[in-house]
């Protein structure tokens, strides 16, 4: 093919790209947490979907700086409810949009210890790796028999360290003290308990 025909050909691709309406490519529907993984939906009869209404003040206070600051990364979530994971843990689905590629899946985590609410926002690797946490403990207590509350294990109750980079860490206590530690890179989700 010479120089001409590949440049016009490009150049006529482009514009029937840019003709498609954004709503085909673009989906604006904020993601559920039942569709970040198979972990989520195994404990689905433990998840309560909250109106933001009933927020505790002090997590109240915390939802709304949260919002400004989806709404700059350019975010869409529902800004009604969140998924109340424990009483000191809110969990709120996120998606975004990239200009090239599919919407991404990742959560906001609004965390209160010791009367202190902070919010921290899980990118999608990091948020798979908390998926894979659920999923694996929920089926571990299943296949042993164990009625185990996989949420109260997995939700985070202190915060001890959050990194991003190539390599992103979550490193968290839950209820029971456990240390919990999240990775998430492009070659590897994974989770650990110490």
């Amino acid at each position: 093919m010479n120089r001409r025909k590949f440049l016009s050909s490009g150049t006529i691709g482009l514009s029937a790209i840019s003709m498609i309406p954004s709503s085909i490519i673009a989906n604006n529907n904020p993601v559920s947490v039942f569709s970040i993984g198979e972990g989520f939906n195994r404990v689905s009869s433990q998840i309560n979907h909250i109106s933001v209404a009933f927020l505790p003040q002090h997590f109240l206070k915390a939802h709304t700086a949260l919002m400004h600051i989806l709404l700059k990364k350019g975010y869409s979530y529902d800004n009604t409810k969140v998924v109340k994971l424990s009483s000191n843990c809110f969990a709120i689905p996120l998606s975004k949009k990239p200009l090239i590629g599919f919407n991404t899946k990742e959560l906001a985590l609004l965390i209160e210890h010791k009367g202190n609410c902070k919010h921290y926002i899980l990118n999608e690797n990091t948020t798979i790796a908390f998926n894979s946490l659920v999923e694996n403990f929920s089926k571990s207590s299943d296949s042993h028999e164990l009625n185990l509350d996989a949420i109260a294990f997995s939700a985070p109750a202190k915060v001890i360290k959050k990194s991003d980079g190539k390599e992103n860490r979550f490193v968290y206590k839950n209820a029971d003290g456990n240390t919990v530690t999240l990775i998430g890179s492009s070659k590897r989700q994974i989770a650990m308990v110490n």
